[in-house]
């Protein structure tokens, strides 16, 4: 019996796998060269706008906002394609990445984890963050749209 769940569970770690990475590859395609000639990026945000943004942006999405500790990247031109779950919708403007460290639930850090966040004109219009499908064989990480 116990070689018969660990067939089954051999499957259904290559099956999730597999699932996992035919949604997120098709939500990584990149732009064709007509799409970056067609982009429009919206209006210039600054790098410390962007960070204030993200920044209240957490404060109402992170379990103890006040425990962040925040390694922020350069704001540059970019785009991000939503999932298909999302509509596949193509979006450029700016991102902003950060790795973030903060307090979870049980008031433990959880290490690093990358975010991004995508705006237009001034307004975060995407956010991402890592997280992870759990099953009985350890968790599967991925960027997952948190807005």
């Amino acid at each position: 019996m116990s070689s018969i769940n660990s067939r089954i569970g051999r499957w259904l770690v290559v099956l999730v796998s597999f699932l996992v990475g035919s949604v997120s590859g098709c939500a990584t395609t990149p732009p064709t060269p007509d799409d970056l000639a067609r982009a429009d990026h919206g209006s210039w945000i600054s790098q410390e706008e962007a960070i204030a943004k993200a920044s209240a942006f957490l404060k109402t999405h992170l379990k103890d906002p006040d425990s962040a500790r925040i390694e922020w990247q350069p704001l540059e031109k970019g785009w991000i394609r939503e999932a298909p779950i999302h509509g596949g919708t193509l979006r450029f403007g700016y991102v902003l990445n950060a790795n973030i460290n903060a307090k979870n639930s049980f008031g433990a850090y959880v290490g690093y984890k990358p975010y991004r966040f995508l705006f237009f004109n001034g307004t975060v219009v995407s956010a991402y963050g890592q997280q992870e499908l759990r099953g009985s064989y350890g968790g599967i990480p991925y960027m997952g749209k948190i807005y």
